[in-house]
């Protein structure tokens, strides 16, 4: 895994992914190096500041309430759950049953080994929107930002595992202790893939992310996550669901079910022999053509890549929502 210097001292939100991977410009890094190797940039001290650490955490918990759809406490030594580190909000006017974290009670979990992780954390403070929402726009594809907060005491970590997207990992505070493998199968994906176990010391790379690194793994890349005992830690996962073979075949699919009524109809199963070896021919047909169809798949992922989602913008009370985002 190629080991690179940041470019700057300081990744402000504007300088989106370019930013994130100076010195690597990002049309080398999404020609060469997107989905295919990891690579890690050593960034100077307090580089994120700025886009996000520990008092910008602690303004989004003092300001947010504790929604279990977001924010989840893993790796608990003593089994402290989300639940037992809130409390219920004071309301004038009831509304529900919204709590709120307790920061005593979040500190003793946190102590005794817990994980914080605040999914989607970009819709809770707008520097690292602004920051996702320009990578966003380099890759043409929904990125979303979660959070990952230890007190050095978790000893437990993140068993070995794989995600099934790529991921770009700002150490924003702190310190945490990574081993990265090879995949064991090549491009897999989400539920479709169940790769075998890498080898026991079948390591690539093996280190600790400080503040202001920032590490690039594609889908399938295993890797170990450990705290450091006494060394707080504060880490970003960017992670994003690239368009693959498959997402063009399913459009494929949409397409031939509009064009071709046997791609509608039941399959044959009570047919007869002669009957159902007739069906099963002419949808091959209809499957060789489109494949062999000039410029119909390049279409097709075209209107996939113009597909990606996009955030809203808001502009009351004058005007309607004002979309941004990848296009």
């Amino acid at each position: 895994m190629d080991t690179l210097i940041a470019g700057a001292a300081h990744c402000a939100a504007a300088d989106g992914l370019a930013g994130l991977l100076s010195p690597l410009t990002e049309s080398a890094f999404l020609r060469h190096r997107l989905g295919v190797e990891p690579v890690l940039i050593r960034g100077r001290e307090r580089r994120f500041t700025g886009l996000f650490g520990w008092s910008q955490l602690n303004e989004v918990l003092a300001s947010h309430r504790a929604d279990p759809a977001r924010i989840h406490l893993v790796r608990s030594a003593d089994g402290m759950s989300l639940a037992s580190c809130s409390e219920p909000v004071p309301q004038l006017a009831r509304r529900g049953r919204p709590t709120r974290l307790r920061p005593d009670r979040l500190q003793e979990a946190l102590a005794a080994g817990a994980t914080l992780v605040v999914d989607g954390v970009e819709e809770l403070h707008a520097p690292l929107r602004d920051l996702v929402a320009e990578v966003e726009r380099s890759l043409g594809a929904l990125v979303q930002a979660n959070l990952y907060v230890n007190l050095g005491g978790a000893q437990q970590g993140f068993h070995t595992h794989w995600d099934d997207h790529d991921v770009l990992i700002l150490q924003a505070e702190g310190t945490k202790r990574w081993d990265i493998h090879p995949p064991t199968t090549e491009h897999p994906v989400g539920v479709l893939s169940n790769p075998p176990r890498p080898a026991a010391g079948a390591v690539s790379w093996s280190g600790e992310l400080t503040d202001g690194d920032v590490l690039y793994l594609p889908r399938g890349w295993w890797h170990t996550v450990r705290a450091v005992e006494g060394a707080p830690s504060a880490h970003l996962t960017l992670g994003t669901r690239l368009p693959s073979a498959g997402d063009l075949l399913r459009r494929l699919l949409v397409h031939l079910v509009g064009e071709h009524g046997i791609v509608r109809q039941d399959l044959p199963r009570f047919a007869d022999a002669e009957r159902a070896d007739g069906w099963y021919a002419a949808l091959r047909r209809v499957l060789a053509d489109a494949a062999a169809e000039p410029g119909l798949l390049e279409k097709l992922a075209a209107e996939l890549d113009a597909g990606a989602p996009v955030r809203p913008r808001f502009s009351l009370p004058h005007g309607g929502p004002v979309e941004s985002g990848p296009r």
